[in-house]
């Protein structure tokens, strides 16, 4: 899922998730992705830092606070600057950071990586 209230960027990261084989669902607002995340199967959220309503931070603890989520992958999207920011984003519960403009590479690496951790993570709960 990509959280982000600009609609260039939502479709950007859609198409580029799209050609790396993956669906992407999106919402353009924090409230709009709580809703939506409980109902989704989701392998991954890229999250922006700053939106109106409530914003990355909150919806990060908001979302961490839902049933089942403690092992979605959460990434925030951002090109702030603020010190101590990869802190603050561990601190309310996200995995990491991707600094704007995202890198395709990057995000490459990125989806891959969480795609052979979600199959390691299944094959190891079906082995048990």
């Amino acid at each position: 899922m990509i959280v982000d209230d600009n609609p260039t960027m939502v479709e950007m990261l859609s198409m580029a998730l799209n050609i790396f084989g993956h669906n992407a669902l999106a919402a353009y607002s924090g409230e709009e992705a709580l809703e939506q995340i409980p109902k989704a199967d989701l392998d991954l959220v890229l999250l922006d830092l700053t939106m109106p309503g409530i914003d990355g931070y909150e919806t990060l603890r908001r979302l961490r606070s839902l049933p089942d989520t403690e092992r979605l992958p959460v990434y925030v999207i951002t090109a702030a600057a603020e010190l101590d920011l990869e802190e603050n984003i561990r601190l309310a519960g996200g995995n990491g950071l991707l600094r704007k403009p995202i890198q395709m590479e990057t995000l490459a690496d990125l989806v891959e990586a969480n795609a052979r951790a979600e199959v390691v993570g299944a094959s190891q709960r079906s082995a048990a």
